[in-house]
């Protein structure tokens, strides 16, 4: 098996390949992403390949492209691949022929790579997020500009026929007006596509057996179950419920010498979606009344002492324990009382 690593960039990338067998270690340069370019380059070694590439924006891209070409396609976590090259002289050779190298000596683990169905309900559900986040911005930019030129409006909501009526009677100057002009063109249309956006995921989420376990958590709602379950994946891939919060990225940074222990921030060094996910459902899930009792504890417990918003972070974390048992478990839940009856 001949080992090939590739340093990906926008536009090219660079390869560097390794032979176990006779321990040579080759740069074969760059080469364009595309699949005809790559054919040309692995068409010229004939054994079987192992492609190494590290994770990235577009890494699954990358991956699937490649299949065909090689036996063996990994992705890898770009962190473990940094630990293990001396960072006097970094260059793309170097990045790419280590990728190869380390991959070969077992060093480098492939990560697990997701169905194409996983990934399409991954780009719903942050589609989703990133069309509802601009739509926000656009009302904050609404209410912004009119509060520098003296004007605050008295509506929540600024699609509404109030607020409508109300923002026709006001008159901007300048490039003030036609900001304002542009930005309520804006807004109307990034709603209805957010609209949209939702009711496709309230009607993908009853599909999906992972998201419709999920939701029998009470204050998890479709687009909170689908979102964590999609993100989530294969959770029995995660050894342990540390492990999936670790990959959420909601663990606290450890420094520990001798008798010194002290923990920083969280890490945030992992799927930034899951963490959003799971931060907003245990936002949503302490304000509830039938939420579960174990995580309301938890919450107060440490919200007495540390404030709301260490709290949140400790809620998140104990709700990515729960969907890691149920995930792993293949069950429903089940409130604590009805656990103790049965």
């Amino acid at each position: 098996m001949i080992y090939i690593g590739l340093d990906v960039h926008k536009g090219y990338s660079r390869a560097g390949l390794f032979n176990p067998a006779t321990g040579e270690l080759k740069d074969l340069g760059n080469v364009r992403n595309q699949l005809e370019d790559m054919a040309k380059l692995l068409e010229q070694i004939p054994e079987e390949k192992c492609i190494v590439l590290e994770a990235g924006r577009n890494c699954h891209w990358m991956a699937a492209t490649l299949e065909p070409l090689a036996q063996q396609v990994w992705i890898v976590n770009p962190a473990e691949a940094r630990k293990l090259q001396a960072r006097m002289a970094k260059t793309d050779k170097r990045d790419a022929t280590a990728l190869a190298f380390w991959a070969a000596k077992g060093a480098l683990q492939p990560l697990w790579r997701p169905p194409a169905e996983t990934l399409d309900l991954r780009e719903l559900t942050r589609g989703k997020t990133g069309l509802t986040r601009l739509a926000s911005k656009v009302r904050n930019m609404i209410r912004s500009l009119l509060a520098r030129h003296g004007y605050e409006c008295p509506y929540t909501d600024l699609l509404g026929k109030k607020a409508q009526s109300w923002l026709e009677s006001v008159t901007l100057k300048g490039y003030a007006g036609k900001l304002l002009a542009i930005l309520r063109e804006l807004l109307p249309r990034l709603q209805e596509k957010a609209e949209q956006f939702e009711k496709a995921v309230e009607k993908e989420a009853p599909q999906h057996k992972e998201a419709r376990r999920l939701m029998s958590i009470p204050g998890i709602g479709p687009f909170l179950g689908l979102a964590m379950a999609v993100e989530i994946g294969e959770a029995k891939r995660f050894a342990t419920s540390t492990k999936l919060r670790g990959y959420s990225g909601l663990t606290a940074s450890v420094s520990q010498s001798n008798k010194r222990d002290s923990r920083g921030p969280l890490t945030k060094r992992g799927n930034r979606w899951l963490r959003y996910a799971a931060v907003l459902a245990a936002q949503r899930m302490v304000n509830m009344r039938s939420a579960d009792p174990r995580l309301k504890r938890a919450f107060y417990s440490v919200a007495l002492k540390h404030g709301r918003n260490p709290a949140k972070v400790d809620c998140a974390r104990r709700l990515l324990d729960l969907c890691h048992h149920l995930l792993v478990q293949e069950e429903d839940y089940q409130s604590p009382e009805a656990r103790r009856i049965a």
